[in-house]
């Protein structure tokens, strides 16, 4: 229950067991016991999926080094708290990262289609400002010069395997208006389309 939306619930069960112990409705030695084989189980779950304080962890083990059973359940508890965060972060990143993965496979699928940002975050359900960060920090690059990108290496190809025209060439890789296309281009590769394709031809 650490790690899941039942972190709450877990707290108020071991806050009851606490209140047991201290009721003296259940041992201490009982509550240790159960303590070591709680501490042996997040570490042996979570050991290859986060980096565990193992040091710290097992510490909690030893319960009758805190001078009260209030205070152990306190430091426990602000344990556990700090863990599930960690966690839930970590997952939470791990599911960004997989919905920018299908961005970038969805934009190197339809980069000849009228793209924007907003289109692809849409498509994956993130929202726009947490998109443009993410896809930023798992490309290197940002979302204009990524498209940008695979565009012209695809009309670099383009206009060395093939006689289609630059106009052409400059739609099926996304830009219906060829001045905007050539200029791209240019700025982009350093020659114009056409010289770009002269300059293959000559090689």
């Amino acid at each position: 229950m650490l790690a899941t939306d039942k972190f709450e619930e877990a707290c108020r069960i071991f806050e009851g067991i606490v209140w047991e112990v201290k009721r003296g409705q259940a041992s201490v030695d009982s509550f240790a016991e159960n303590v070591g084989i709680l501490t042996d189980g997040i570490w042996s779950t979570y050991q290859n999926v986060l980096e565990v304080d193992n040091e710290r962890l097992a510490g909690f083990a030893n319960v009758f080094s805190w001078p009260t059973i209030d205070a152990f359940a306190a430091d426990m508890t602000a344990w556990m708290r700090e863990f599930h965060g960690r966690i839930h972060m970590e997952f939470e990143d791990y599911r960004n990262k997989h919905k920018i993965q299908k961005a970038v496979e969805y934009i190197k699928e339809n980069y000849s289609q009228d793209l924007n940002m907003a289109v692809v975050s849409n498509m994956i359900s993130m929202n726009y400002s947490l998109f443009s960060y993410e896809f930023k920090r798992y490309t290197g690059c940002n979302f204009v010069n990524y498209l940008r990108d695979i565009r012209m290496k695809e009309a670099k190809r383009l206009l060395a395997e093939t006689d289609l025209r630059v106009a052409e060439i400059g739609r099926r890789v996304g830009y219906e208006n060829e001045k905007h296309f050539m200029k791209t281009f240019k700025s982009t590769c350093g020659v114009s389309p056409t010289e770009y394709r002269k300059n293959r031809d000559y090689s």
